[in-house]
């Protein structure tokens, strides 16, 4: 079992995409792996913040400039912009909606997966997303009260913000309980190992996120293949922004920040709108993983392409 693990873990970039398909070649199972939804959110962050070497999260808030730079950008001025945008564009409403909860999302929790499969800095983006996912209690209240009152996700925004707590938090809750059950050597040596559990419960999640992707397709082609153009279109602009934004930093901070930036947690947000959000965000959520699933491949060859550059100047 624990080398199968290792050697899904070696394979992530593979497995992904794999996952994404398999929920929309085999509906069923994806209808059957839907109550199996939350338990992979919370479990793929658990997951990662087992592999975190906890005292970089420390020396991060003993200086915390970088991470509060990344978090300003992606939790408050990057939903701020896309409502300004969308609104200026006279988008519908739906997708108002859609793009600003995305642009509120913190990166994945698998974020520092992903960078280590760029031979990129996972300290940083494991960091990252956890100091993000902390402040999403905080940040997500605010926008849903500020940007989005008319959409109906929350009236009470004290419960609004428990269930914000509930999901982000249980993560580093439940790391911490293993964490002092089993050792932290231990987790060490068995680092592959975690991350197969971190495929497992990515895998998961996308094949329980794809329930009704396939059917709506079919039913309404039109309507998906804007959702899979706009999830698309997002992810590359995301990217591009978060690399741009953090280019005089460094080519490892630029390529981690896109990451962080391109790939957000929209289960996440799924999870704790529980259904207000609507249909069209459901399918987006599912739909906006094909990319993101894809993402560790398509970067690869420009981050090496930029790593091979910047060794011979």
């Amino acid at each position: 079992m624990m080398q199968a693990l290792r050697l899904l873990g070696q394979q992530a970039r593979w497995a992904l995409p794999m996952g994404v398909f398999l929920g929309i070649l085999w509906p069923e199972l994806a209808h059957v792996a839907r109550p199996l939804l939350n338990l992979a959110v919370v479990g793929t962050l658990t997951a990662a913040l087992l592999r975190l070497d906890w005292s970089r999260l420390g020396q991060a808030f003993a200086a915390p400039r970088l991470p509060l730079l990344l978090s300003t950008w992606q939790l408050l001025l990057s939903p701020l912009l896309v409502f300004v945008l969308v609104k200026a564009l006279r988008f519908p409403d739906v997708y108002v909606l859609i793009l600003v909860l995305q642009a509120a999302a913190p990166p994945i929790g698998s974020a520092s997966a992903f960078a280590m499969f760029l031979g990129l800095d996972g300290s940083l983006a494991m960091v990252g997303a956890a100091w993000m996912t902390l402040l999403l209690p905080l940040s997500l209240t605010a926008v849903v009260a500020w940007l989005l009152p008319q959409f109906g996700i929350e009236v009470d925004v004290l419960a609004f913000f428990v269930r914000v707590s509930l999901f982000a938090l249980s993560p580093f809750a439940l790391a911490w309980l293993i964490r002092r059950s089993l050792g932290v050597q231990r987790l060490r040596q068995e680092d592959a190992a975690l991350a197969g559990v971190n495929v497992v419960m990515l895998v998961i999640f996308a094949v329980a996120v794809m329930d009704g992707v396939t059917a709506a397709f079919w039913a309404r082609p039109l309507e998906i293949g804007t959702l899979l153009f706009a999830a698309c279109a997002g992810g590359v602009f995301w990217h591009l922004v978060g690399y741009a934004l953090f280019k005089r930093q460094g080519l490892q901070v630029a390529y981690t920040a896109a990451l962080l930036n391109g790939n957000r947690n929209m289960g996440l947000m799924l999870a704790v709108t529980v259904g207000t959000a609507g249909e069209a965000f459901a399918l987006y959520v599912g739909i906006a993983q094909i990319p993101m699933y894809f993402a560790p491949l398509l970067l690869g060859p420009f981050v090496r392409r930029s790593s091979f550059s910047s060794s011979h100047t």
